[in-house]
């Protein structure tokens, strides 16, 4: 078993206790989950069989993820069944998050004398109340705070929680290449693989799930690139005649390495016209640009290099207000060099 860092060990016992007193729970984590954020939830919906945990889906529920499932817990949407789940829980729990806005239509049923958050993100203006959180930007992924948590339950850490972890793990390292990635993380993804994990059978349900109307998706966004070589700074817009091509937009995430391992590119962004008829906006940087602080400017969030935001208006005029963020962004960053 690895260490826990001394600055965590406290409210990951506390939380633990928490968790083990109740007899139901409420989990939700960001608005278009992640690997990361499903996969902290679901860990501890494993690790707790007896309970009642209900899983809380702000924004359609990512079919990637649904072979992380428990067996018969079916994530629930933001109507009268979902927030009665929340309402009547014990415990209302945000992983992966620590922002109200974050939660979509259910943060506004979070009590803070009944919320616990566990988040590795910077806390923001629009904190969550809660009872209890264990937040620590220093983590590399939530997964690895909520590992701290569940060890200190006293229960082995089984098979199906070890892989739910090592997902949050791998997807918000890179598959260990980000700088993120470090001794401490690779102790965990070896303890959860001597918990169960078989990394080479993840590989297919995380990353070998290309359909045909996802590879003419990636065909529309190669097509659709844009840059400006003088910033570095990449972009491609799949609008609504790929959405009506194509369908729904909202889980086609890994399009966007393919504009960010584009030679020169500082700052990456995929525009996406999701399924309501929104801009959602992933940004990504491989340098020193902060593109979590480009997100907040639009009501998202995220990491320094790794962030989103779902932004209403019409595509065109969101477009030209991103890049024009971004721009900002990278020549702040010329000015300082």
């Amino acid at each position: 078993m690895i260490q826990t860092p001394s600055h965590r060990r406290d409210p990951a016992r506390r939380i633990a206790q928490r968790l083990e007193d109740a007899d139901s729970i409420a989990i939700a984590t960001h608005l278009g989950g992640d690997g990361d954020g499903w996969g902290s939830a679901c860990a501890i919906a494993h690790h707790f069989p007896d309970k009642d945990v209900r899983l809380l889906a702000g924004t359609p529920f990512a079919s990637i993820f649904r072979f992380l499932l428990p067996a018969g817990i079916e994530p629930l949407p933001p109507d009268e069944a979902g927030f009665e789940a929340l309402r009547s829980a014990d415990i209302q729990l945000a992983v992966d998050t620590s922002e109200q806005s974050r939660l979509g239509e259910f943060g506004a049923y979070y009590e803070p004398e009944r919320t616990v958050v566990i988040d590795h993100h910077a806390v923001s203006n629009n904190e969550v109340g809660a009872s209890i959180a264990l937040i620590d930007p220093k983590a590399a992924a939530t997964a690895e705070l909520v590992y701290d948590v569940l060890v200190c339950t006293g229960k082995p850490v089984g098979p199906d929680t070890a892989r739910a972890l090592y997902v949050g793990l791998v997807t918000d390292t890179g598959s260990f290449r980000y700088s993120n990635t470090n001794p401490h993380v690779h102790r965990l993804a070896a303890t959860l693989i001597e918990a169960g994990v078989d990394p080479e059978a993840l590989y297919g349900p995380l990353f070998a799930t290309a359909t045909p109307d996802q590879l003419g998706v990636l065909g529309a966004a190669l097509d659709a690139i844009r840059r400006d070589e003088k910033l570095g700074l990449t972009w491609a817009v799949l609008d609504q005649g790929v959405h009506r091509r194509f369908g729904p937009l909202d889980e086609y995430e890994g399009i966007i390495d393919h504009l960010r391992n584009l030679a020169g590119t500082e700052i990456a962004v995929l525009f996406r016209v999701t399924d309501e008829g929104k801009v959602k906006v992933s940004f990504r940087s491989t340098g020193p640009a902060d593109v979590a602080n480009v997100a907040r400017a639009f009501g998202g969030g995220g990491h320094v290099k790794a962030a989103g935001a779902t932004i209403s208006g019409d595509t065109a005029v969101v477009t030209e207000q991103v890049l024009k963020e971004c721009r900002s962004e990278l020549a702040r960053l010329r000015s300082r060099s």
